[in-house]
């Protein structure tokens, strides 16, 4: 049997038109690579869950370093969310911006993984120096959730 030309199968097909993307493309996540940036975007938009709406790992990361941020070595108490039931407002709560770097982890693929690990782990470290140990909570918690909080932030 014989078979068709290359040339034949090529012409036998419409040509591809140009490519138009739906949204733009995702802004770069500061502190991370544009490849992981996407990826993290890329995991936001197809994982449904809690967290993960448009931007969320990049608020969360925000709001880390932020907590972290001031000059010194005096103690920080982490502080609730005035609305802990609705994605944007969680993440006024340090604990819940880090849940939220936790969930986003699993996720990505490998390299991406290792990098955002990396951005989070000094401030993991900062963290835990800067923080208090809480005798009340539960073992089960992660061990962000375990240290010392007061009062409620937002409004």
């Amino acid at each position: 049997m014989p078979r068709n030309r290359p040339g034949a199968l090529r012409g036998a097909r419409p040509a591809p038109g140009p490519r138009f993307w739906k949204e733009p493309p995702p802004a770069r996540i500061p502190g991370l690579s544009a490849r992981t940036s996407l990826a993290i975007h890329r995991a936001e938009r197809l994982s449904p869950g809690f967290w993960f709406s448009r931007g969320a790992t990049e608020t969360a990361l925000r709001r880390y370093r932020a907590f972290l941020h001031p000059p010194g070595n005096r103690p920080r108490y982490p502080r609730e969310s005035y609305c802990p039931s609705c994605p944007g407002c969680a993440l006024d709560d340090v604990r819940q911006a880090r849940d939220a770097l936790a969930d986003i982890l699993p996720l990505l693929p490998p390299r991406a993984r290792a990098e955002l690990r990396r951005a989070v782990t000094p401030l993991d470290r900062r963290y835990l120096r800067l923080t208090l140990p809480d005798p009340l909570a539960g073992p089960a918690a992660p061990w962000w959730h375990r240290r010392l909080a007061k009062g409620v932030e937002g409004w």
